[in-house]
Protein backbone atom coordinates (compact mmCIF):
# COMPACT_ATOMS: atom_id res chain seq x y z
CA UNK A 1 0.00 0.00 0.00
CA UNK A 2 1.46 3.38 -0.94
CA UNK A 3 2.23 5.77 1.90
CA UNK A 4 0.55 8.69 0.10
CA UNK A 5 -3.14 9.32 -0.48
CA UNK A 6 -4.16 8.05 -3.88
CA UNK A 7 -7.39 8.94 -5.58
CA UNK A 8 -8.20 7.58 -9.00
CA UNK A 9 -8.56 10.40 -11.51
CA UNK A 10 -10.90 9.87 -14.45
CA UNK A 11 -9.17 9.99 -17.83
CA UNK A 12 -11.19 13.10 -18.67
CA UNK A 13 -9.41 14.97 -15.85
CA UNK A 14 -5.94 13.42 -16.12
CA UNK A 15 -2.97 15.51 -17.25
CA UNK A 16 -1.22 12.46 -18.68
CA UNK A 17 -3.00 9.66 -20.51
CA UNK A 18 -2.02 6.07 -21.12
CA UNK A 19 -1.99 5.07 -24.79
CA UNK A 20 -5.05 2.92 -24.08
CA UNK A 21 -6.89 6.00 -22.78
CA UNK A 22 -5.82 8.30 -25.62
CA UNK A 23 -6.73 5.88 -28.42
CA UNK A 24 -10.52 5.98 -27.98
CA UNK A 25 -10.44 9.77 -27.56
CA UNK A 26 -8.84 9.98 -31.02
CA UNK A 27 -11.05 7.16 -32.36
CA UNK A 28 -7.90 5.19 -33.18
CA UNK A 29 -6.52 1.84 -32.16
CA UNK A 30 -3.73 1.43 -29.63
CA UNK A 31 -1.42 0.35 -32.47
CA UNK A 32 -2.26 3.45 -34.51
CA UNK A 33 -1.48 5.71 -31.55
CA UNK A 34 1.89 4.01 -31.04
CA UNK A 35 2.59 4.52 -34.77
CA UNK A 36 1.82 8.26 -34.46
CA UNK A 37 4.19 8.47 -31.50
CA UNK A 38 6.92 6.63 -33.38
CA UNK A 39 6.54 8.97 -36.40
CA UNK A 40 6.78 11.98 -34.08
CA UNK A 41 3.27 13.17 -34.95
CA UNK A 42 1.92 12.72 -31.42
CA UNK A 43 3.98 13.93 -28.48
CA UNK A 44 4.55 11.61 -25.56
CA UNK A 45 6.85 11.25 -22.61
CA UNK A 46 8.45 8.24 -21.04
CA UNK A 47 8.34 7.77 -17.30
CA UNK A 48 10.43 4.75 -16.46
CA UNK A 49 9.10 2.06 -18.80
CA UNK A 50 5.72 3.76 -19.13
CA UNK A 51 4.65 5.88 -22.09
CA UNK A 52 2.30 8.78 -21.33
CA UNK A 53 0.61 11.28 -23.62
CA UNK A 54 0.03 14.80 -22.32
CA UNK A 55 -3.61 15.80 -22.77
CA UNK A 56 -2.46 18.92 -24.65
CA UNK A 57 -0.68 16.67 -27.18
CA UNK A 58 -4.07 15.41 -28.40
CA UNK A 59 -5.21 18.97 -29.12
CA UNK A 60 -1.88 19.77 -30.78
CA UNK A 61 -2.13 16.69 -33.00
CA UNK A 62 -5.67 17.57 -34.08
CA UNK A 63 -4.68 21.19 -34.78
CA UNK A 64 -1.75 20.02 -36.93
CA UNK A 65 -4.06 17.73 -38.90
CA UNK A 66 -6.56 20.55 -39.45
CA UNK A 67 -3.78 22.87 -40.64
CA UNK A 68 -2.92 20.57 -43.55
CA UNK A 69 -4.27 21.59 -46.96
CA UNK A 70 -7.65 20.05 -47.69
CA UNK A 71 -8.15 18.76 -44.16
CA UNK A 72 -11.47 20.49 -43.58
CA UNK A 73 -13.18 20.39 -46.95
CA UNK A 74 -11.53 17.26 -48.30
CA UNK A 75 -9.86 18.93 -51.28
CA UNK A 76 -6.16 19.05 -51.99
CA UNK A 77 -4.38 22.37 -52.47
Amino acid sequence: MPDYPFTAVPAADALLLRVEEAAPLLRLSRTEVFALIKKGELASIKIGRRRRIPRQALDDYIAAQLAQPGAIDGTQA
